[in-house]
């Protein structure tokens, strides 16, 4: 995997590191009870809606890419290329997950068409996260703030992404610039215009409705969790607690929003009444079961595909082999 081995191995390093000190710092001893709690069962359940989360994803993924470059792979190795970018998933914002455009590229898919598919990926699934949490802004004191500005944000942001006028002014910008923020500017330009076509009518639609699905599923994930751990929250708390814990990890743009997710997660559990260490075992089992299952998955995926010698090659790299 070459140059993104060390990335790799240090997000697993330092998210292993996180967790069994949340483990320790916490209550070892009923963190390990919840896990045995959960069982068998409780495990293929959650993991099992976190890969309908997954999968959903991918579907709207290749729609989307298919619909941009006109090239439809064959699905199961396009299926292992989405899914090997969640072995960064503990990159700021994901962006590590764009490493998928380096193995699409070979496939003679520009990286323009991977970006911008990234780009609407990222911003339906904030829209979709702020969906998910609204309810929070009634049933938790001190998070109405937040959720209202960040639902105004992303559904104002919505017009202006197709806005002409906003473009073209960006486009005239560009050229009164110096070359080499001009450049970095076309191609902000360029990503927006070609993620335009993404962003209404049945695209956009189709989009949401996949991602309120994919993310209910790991959010009804979370409620069947807390439920094997003998707490009664509502669903529809359950579900808010998820999306607001995830919407500020988002935000914070920390890495896979380590800290901020936990931190907020086990703070909403405690709110509504879950003892504070089962509050702490159940956002670390969400934590592994969704983020660090999908991190795990994309490595074994990585690794098989490395082992037969598909690998991620940038441009430069292939003009250099050549």
């Amino acid at each position: 995997m070459g140059r993104f081995q060390k990335p790799i191995i240090l997000s697993v390093i330092l998210g292993i590191g996180l967790y069994f000190g949340a483990m320790f710092l916490g209550d070892f001893q009923q963190t390990g009870a919840a896990i045995a709690k959960l069982g068998l069962v409780g495990w293929i359940v959650i993991l099992s809606l976190s890969l309908v989360n997954y999968l959903l994803r991918y579907w709207r993924w290749e729609w989307y890419l298919t619909k941009l470059s006109g090239t439809r792979m064959p699905r199961r190795r396009h299926l292992a290329y989405y899914v090997s970018g969640f072995a960064l998933s503990t990159t700021p914002g994901k962006a590590g997950e764009t490493v998928r455009s380096l193995y699409l590229k070979q496939h003679g898919i520009s990286y323009s068409n991977t970006f911008s598919t990234f780009f609407v990926e990222r911003f339906q699934d904030l829209l979709t996260i702020v969906l998910m949490s609204s309810a929070a802004a009634v049933l938790f004191e001190g998070y109405s703030y937040l959720i209202i500005i960040s639902a105004g944000v992303v559904f104002a942001s919505l017009p202006v992404l197709h806005s002409r006028l906003v473009l073209s002014k960006l486009d005239r910008m560009s050229s009164a610039l110096p070359t080499k923020f001009g450049a970095a500017l076309g191609h902000l330009i360029e990503l927006l215009n070609t993620s335009a076509v993404l962003l209404k009518n049945k695209e956009l639609m189709g989009g949401i409705l996949l991602g309120i699905t994919a993310w209910m599923a790991e959010g009804i994930g979370f409620w069947y969790l807390l439920e094997r751990l003998g707490q009664d929250v509502d669903l529809l708390a359950a579900v808010s607690i998820y999306g607001v814990a995830v919407l500020i990890g988002a935000i914070s743009f920390l890495p896979g929003g380590l800290g901020s997710t936990e931190a907020v997660m086990g703070l909403l559990l405690i709110s509504v009444g879950v003892p504070e260490p089962v509050a702490i075992a159940a956002t670390l089992i969400c934590r592994i079961a969704t983020l660090w299952f999908a991190v795990f998955i994309g490595l074994i995926v990585a690794g098989i595909m490395a082992a037969r010698g598909i690998v991620p090659v940038a441009a430069s790299e292939v003009v250099e082999q050549g």
